[in-house]
């Protein structure tokens, strides 16, 4: 690819095409995306972060706290703090993938060692597959809301088994014309849903809230917001940003903006004008109120806005099955796309049975793929300045070139992942329903995740078999000296 093409604009379709059906740079033969296929913040970045948290799924976030019996400020309240908890999380995570050009299962090969990184990926794999579900039911759900359509079950897995078809094409299956074109309408007519729900609806409904029949913990809220804003593959995407902090901030803010804030509220607001649980009925009701009847135009834009959300879940189960399979010399990347279609339109029928298996989802991706995120920035950003330990990831290794396991950051994570299932409420045999008293869990999680695993070290740092414990391959030694600044700027150069 030439560089000129990406600091002059979008590279051409036919060419960025070809490329990424080649190989998309998922598997260890093209692991690392190269200097000249990285792509601008503001021209690429933000419109993809904008489109990914446009989805209508996000107004159902609004209406699902809603139907919790929260009030349009408790909403405010549990949003704002959800947000800054992602934002603390996503930032070093999306840098991560940014620095070191790699997607978040190939980098578990040198972090994690074979062992581990089978386990990470498996995770990777299957948890998206419940937000595909979620999002496909979502679409059906507007489709009969819309146009007065039975069958929603079937609509909905039809929708998550030919929604891979994208995917088939690779980081250019998320659409660009759902980037360009209605992400920004989209935007465009919630926002003003929002601006006319607030200056015309009565102020009895938006102080108004359901009577359930015990109060809703505000740290329910603010998990089930988390589980809505967390991709947990945040490096999966921005290895495709220039490796600087200040380009991943912005896409990440104003992502959080539209998904967080601006889209909850319209949700919570045209929940609260309709007084019903059924998404459908609401996005038909928000037609009819801020649309001017435009039931052709919802149609397409809800359309077009869930599929490139359900692009980047389907993106994430991807990257995470070619590391396990992709290395074989008779697979082909249609293998996997096919093997989680299937998965998908299995979670298509799963998920809308109860909102037990809503709970599951979007707890179980959240305590489970970010834990191991966090392990890895904390061994790549934090382990270098404080026990000395560097862990080189300038190139990905074949499965024979990694080392078995890194013990260390295998148990943080079984340990945090599992404490966090525990306290969620959605181990088998649970109820689905979170344990009282165990807080805000997804963030204890991560923090969890990262103290074990700094403790870990430390204590087999001091090991005569220290490079074995911590799955360093037998050919390479760590560092033992803090990781300079300069050293830093080499390492990302040889990465690229």
């Amino acid at each position: 690819m030439n560089i000129d093409k990406t600091l002059n604009g979008p590279p051409l379709p036919a060419d960025e095409l070809r490329e990424e059906v080649k190989h998309d740079y998922s598997s260890s033969h093209d692991g690392i995306v190269p200097a000249d296929a990285r792509r601008g913040t503001w021209t690429h970045h933000v419109p993809l972060w904008v489109t990914l948290y446009a989805g209508f799924s996000y107004m159902t976030l609004g209406s699902e706290l809603y139907t919790y019996g929260y009030g349009l400020g408790r909403l405010l309240e549990v949003v704002a703090v959800s947000a800054l908890i992602y934002l603390l999380y996503a930032i070093p995570s999306a840098y991560l993938g940014a620095w070191r050009g790699q997607t978040h299962a190939l980098m578990s090969r040198s972090v994690f060692g074979r062992v581990g990184s089978w386990l990470v990926s498996a995770v990777v794999l299957i948890a998206p597959l419940g937000w595909v579900g979620y999002q496909s039911s979502t679409l059906a759900s507007i489709w009969g809301g819309l146009f007065g359509l039975g069958g929603i079950t079937i609509i909905g897995i039809l929708i998550a088994v030919v929604g891979i078809t994208n995917n088939v094409f690779g980081f250019t299956g998320i659409s660009a014309f759902a980037r360009w074109v209605a992400a920004p309408i989209t935007v465009l007519w919630v926002l003003w849903m929002v601006i006319k729900g607030l200056a015309t609806t009565n102020g009895q409904v938006l102080q108004s809230h359901v009577h359930v029949a015990a109060i809703t913990p505000f740290a329910i809220g603010v998990t089930i917001a988390i589980g809505f804003a967390t991709y947990g593959n945040e490096p999966d995407l921005f290895r495709y940003a220039k490796p600087r902090v200040r380009s991943v901030v912005p896409p990440l803010a104003i992502g959080l903006f539209v998904g967080q804030l601006l889209f909850p509220i319209a949700g919570w607001i045209i929940a609260a004008r309709v007084h019903s649980a059924d998404f459908g009925k609401d996005v038909a009701g928000a037609v009819s109120f801020s649309l001017f009847g435009a039931t052709i135009l919802a149609f397409l834009l809800a359309t077009a806005t869930q599929v490139a959300v359900n692009d980047a879940n389907y993106y994430e189960s991807l990257n995470a099955g070619q590391n396990l399979f992709g290395g074989w010399s008779q697979w082909r990347r249609i293998y996997t796309c096919l093997l989680i279609a299937a998965g998908g339109g299995f979670m298509a029928w799963w998920v809308p049975q109860s909102l037990d298996n809503f709970f599951r989802v979007a707890t179980f991706l959240a305590v489970t793929v970010p834990t191991a995120t966090v392990i890895m920035y904390t061994d790549q950003l934090v382990l270098p300045r404080l026990l000395g330990v560097t862990r080189r990831l300038d190139k990905v290794p074949s499965w024979n070139q990694a080392a078995l396991a890194n013990w260390p950051a295998i148990i943080a994570l079984v340990v945090a992942a599992g404490l966090g299932s525990f306290g969620s409420g959605i181990l088998p045999g649970q109820s689905g329903s979170p344990l009282n008293g165990w807080g805000i869990v997804p963030l204890e999680a991560w923090l969890l995740a990262a103290i074990l695993y700094i403790g870990l070290a430390a204590g087999v740092s001091r090991s005569t078999a220290r490079e074995r414990l911590l799955g360093f391959p037998e050919e390479s030694v760590p560092a033992k000296e803090t990781v300079s600044s300069k050293e830093e700027t080499t390492a990302v150069r040889v990465g690229l």
